[in-house]
Parts: C-alpha cells; structure tokens; sequence
C-alpha cells in the first residue's frame, strides 16, 4: 500500500536525538530574497536562553552572541527591526522553544502558519521570519562540531546526522575499510562513493558496476574477465572490474539485488584476493577497496537467510544511511541555489513563494528530483525570468504518473530493474511487459538516472 506523505505537516526530529542531554543548532536555510547568501550558516544553542531576530542594513547575516542571548541581525527589507525571538527552556535532559512574534509587520511563520504572538516550536519544523527561513535541530553527539560540512559534497550540509556521516567518511576515506550505504533513490550514494575515492590516495579508477545488471550467466565474465576465444562472443581479452579497479575503488551498486549464486562468488573474490579470467588457469591479484549501495536492509536480508552473512560482514567495514531530502529541508536552500544558478549566463531568480513551494514538498526522489526541478524551471523561466510558485507547480503536475512515497518509488524502481535485467536493457520488452507505454518507460528511466546498456 502506498503511503501518501502529506505536504503540509512535515516536520521530523534530528535522527541523532537520543538520551542524554541534549544539544541544539540554529539553521539559517536561506531566503530567495538576496539569493540565499549566508545559507547553510549554523550556530550552537549551548547556553543560549533567548535567540532575537530583526533587521540590519548591508548584505551579510550577522550573529553576535552576549551572554546567553544570540541575536540575529538579517539584511531583508521585510524583516521588522524588532521581529522575534525564540525563548529556549531547559526541561529535565530535553529542550523546549517558543517562538514569539514581537509584532513585526509581516509576521511569523511556523510551517506557513502565522503565529498568534507565541507558539511552540519543535525542532526540524521550518519557521520564517520575513521571508527568511530557519530551523531548530536537537542532537545528542558531543563530538560534531556546528558548521556547514563540505567533505564529500561541494554543496555541503548543516544537517547534523549528515555532518556526522560526512566526517566519519572523511577520517575513514585514507583507509582499506569496506563502506556500506543504504540510502533511498536519489540521495547521493554514488557520488559519495566517488567523493571518497578521490579523498583515498588510491592511484588505481573508481569503477562502478549495477548488481542488479549481473544475470548468474554473466557473473563469471563481469567479475572474473575472460581470455579471447574463451566462449562465443569472447572477441579480445576482457579484464574483470576487479583488475578494472585495481589499486582503486570498486563500487558496487544494488547490492540488495545480488543472486545467492553470485553472492558465492563475489565472497570468493574478496576472501582471496585473487580472481581468474575465464578460459586462463593463472590466477591474478588484486587490490581494491569495495563500497557497496543498497536500497534494501541488508542485515535484514541476512536474518530473513537471503544474503550471506559472510560477505555481510566483509562489505560492512562501515555502514552508514543517507538522510532523504525530506529529512534535510535545512539544506535546501543552499540544494536550490547550487541548481538553479548554475546555468551559465542567467541571472533567474526564484521567488519566495515557490522556495515555499520547495519546502513542503516531500521529494520522493530525492536531491535528484530537486535537481531535475529546478533544471526545468531555470530554463522554462528563461534568461532574466523567475521561477514562480505556478511555475513549479506546472512543473511537478506533469509528474503525477510517478510514484509519490518513498515506498512506491523504491517498488517502481525494483520492478523496473527487474524488467531490465531479464529483456537485456530492451526497454520495449519492458514497456510490454509492465503494460505501459514505451514514453513513459522512458520517462521512469530518465527519473531514475538507470543506463539500459548497462543490461546488456
């Protein structure tokens, strides 16, 4: 059963929130209003009573903390000068806020709710003050600082479970240790692989191979190599990806997706070091360093008998999970700048409304629908144009055929990988047998950045 995230109540608390005391960052996620200056910027709530917002000229935030009291001094015309504050209240182990109105001329908004002079405020709600926006995270880790990380991302993230993820990967980036990461579609498993290859010093390629694209009667070809002559259709020598991405990094995509019988060989591989090419009777080393993605629970598949834990444990030297979007909305301020101004020669704007528009939308796809978004409307928008709320609004209607729940996005996707490991990549074939129309085939393949040959 699909499982409709409804737009307009999203809020969630930090994954990190646990027991202990508690820890808190303030979140500037940015205002279209001067084009998302200062977004990303991150504070520490440690020994802060009393967090004021109002006005000040010039074009930089700026933020002066005076005993137990930050004040926040924002460069936007629609904020008053005097405009709110947020009283923080120590409660047992736990945090409470109130956000106050101080009768400011455009109000105050939790999750595009006027406020009615005071009202709670849970952490990871969204709350505007002039047409700027911010959010409250609650955490439990001592050890990550408060700052917008850019280890792996050129973007970055001020999104505390992330952060902590990010510099984990870092201090583990130089060594041998297998990572694991599971992550929904569309979050950036790859490219964080391919971040962590560059950061390794590991001389040799990062090759990246679709294990859901391994049928069991091309496994030995595609992990092993084979000898010219070795079979029909064995024109020239072929190395394996192994010997591909010796002394660099193998990566290994869908690894939930992995038959038992190639389960066997690929534990094989790695317990050994070694592999040999089909129709050659001299084995090969190899050194690479494995990161592996996933969709699925692979601990879960281990318990369920439907991977084997031995090659669990050899590819899980760590195992981190990917925050979906809708879980980050700190950073999708600095997520949309990145995208929308990166068409050479515009000067688009986006504006208020549609950041809004942004905001409550649960992207079951990921960044990389909000990439594909944003690419949309920077070019219907024009040279010079802005991307308005309607706009946007166009924009994701024509999607209504796409799944809208992460559930739904993850089954549509195993369906159609599925469809293409059997039909080789015919995506004819597969547009017959899911009984659909080959455009919207197509179209599900485009949203899903899945290469058919890749099947073949």
């Amino acid at each position: 059963m699909d499982v409709t995230i409804p737009e307009e109540t999203l809020s969630d608390d930090s994954p990190l929130l646990g027991q202990g005391p508690a820890h808190a960052w303030l979140i500037f996620i940015g205002s279209s209003e001067n084009d998302f200056r200062n977004a990303g910027g991150v504070w520490s709530l440690d020994g802060i009573s009393k967090i004021c917002f109002g006005r000040v000229s010039g074009s930089d935030l700026q933020a002066e903390r005076v005993d137990s009291e930050l004040s926040l001094r924002i460069p936007l015309g629609w904020v008053s000068g005097r405009h709110a504050e947020v009283r923080i209240v120590k409660s047992g182990s736990a945090l409470e806020f109130d956000l106050c109105d101080l009768d400011s001329r455009n109000g105050t908004h939790i999750e595009r709710q006027a406020i009615p002079g005071m009202a709670r405020l849970l952490a990871g709600q969204v709350f505007e003050v002039g047409r700027s926006f911010w959010m409250i995270r609650e955490i439990t880790q001592h050890d990550v600082p408060p700052e917008h990380v850019r280890v792996l991302d050129p973007s970055g993230t001020s999104n505390p479970m992330l952060c902590g993820i990010q510099r984990t990967l870092l201090r583990l980036a130089s060594s041998d240790v297998p990572l694991l990461l599971h992550g929904e579609t569309g979050t950036g498993k790859e490219i964080t692989a391919r971040s962590v290859h560059k950061l390794s010093g590991r001389p040799g390629a990062f090759v990246a191979t679709n294990l859901a694209a391994l049928s069991d009667d091309r496994i030995d070809s595609i992990l092993f190599g084979h000898k010219r002559g070795a079979f029909v259709g064995a024109d020239e020598d072929r190395p394996g990806i192994f010997e591909q991405a010796d002394k660099g990094t193998l990566f290994l995509d869908e690894l939930g997706e992995l038959s038992p019988a190639a389960q066997t060989k690929l534990h094989a591989a790695l317990a050994e070091g070694r592999v040999m090419r089909i129709g050659e009777e001299k084995p090969r080393k190899f050194d690479v360093r494995v990161i592996c993605s996933t969709l699925h629970d692979i601990r879960a598949l281990v318990e369920a008998g439907k991977f084997r834990p031995d090659l669990y444990s050899r590819l899980a030297g760590f195992a981190a999970t990917l925050p979906p979007l809708r879980r980050r909305r700190e950073d999708l301020g600095v997520l949309t700048k990145v995208v929308y101004r990166s068409r050479a020669g515009t000067e688009v704007k986006i504006a208020t409304r549609a950041f809004r528009r942004i905001l409550s939308h649960s992207w079951p796809f990921n960044v990389r629908e909000l990439h594909q978004t944003l690419a949309t409307a920077s070019i219907l928008a024009g040279t010079n144009g802005e991307i308005s709320r309607d706009l946007l609004d166009d924009i994701l209607a024509s999607r209504r055929d796409m799944p809208q729940s992460p559930e739904s996005v993850s089954e549509l996707r195993a369906k159609l990988v599925s469809e293409l490991a059997k039909t080789g990549g015919d995506t004819a074939e597969v547009a017959r047998a899911l009984h659909r129309e080959p455009k919207e085939i197509h179209r599900w393949i485009e949203r899903f950045e899945i290469e058919p040959d890749a099947y073949r």
